[in-house]
């Protein structure tokens, strides 16, 4: 069972032992540390969407191969080299469902993202007049 990693704990630490994890019960080894990226997938793969960017935790493994966690939906895929259409880092901030994500600090060269939740709505109170 691969234990999955909190939106409210984006944190590079974490998702690079869940990627170990997850790598290692499939029998591969990785060869890279976790990067947060920007990705789009050409190919269809279980779960994740196809030519649509999302936000992934994604380490290299051997044989050409990504091992993918997909952030939003807590997934987990691996994937030929050759499905990945584009991939960027998502640097200093990121969102997912509304919710800004900024980059508060690394350790170990691991990048550590603090969530910044949008100002719920107020209505105007509305004066009634009798």
């Amino acid at each position: 069972m691969v234990k999955t990693a909190s939106l409210e704990n984006v944190n590079a630490i974490v998702l690079n032992e869940k990627l170990g994890d997850f790598i290692a019960q499939n029998g591969t080894k990785a060869v890279s540390n976790c990067r947060l990226v920007r990705m789009s997938l050409s190919e269809k793969v279980h779960h994740f969407p196809q030519n649509i960017p999302f936000i992934a935790a994604v380490r290299e493994c051997e044989g050409g191969k990504q091992a993918v966690f997909f952030i939003k939906r807590k997934k987990y895929a691996l994937v030929e080299g050759a499905a990945v259409s584009s991939s960027k880092n998502v640097g200093e901030s990121f969102e997912i469902d509304n919710v800004k994500y900024i980059l508060e600090d690394t350790m170990n060269d691991m990048p550590r993202y603090k969530p910044v939740y949008p100002k719920p709505r107020t209505r105007k109170a509305v004066k009634v007049e009798e």
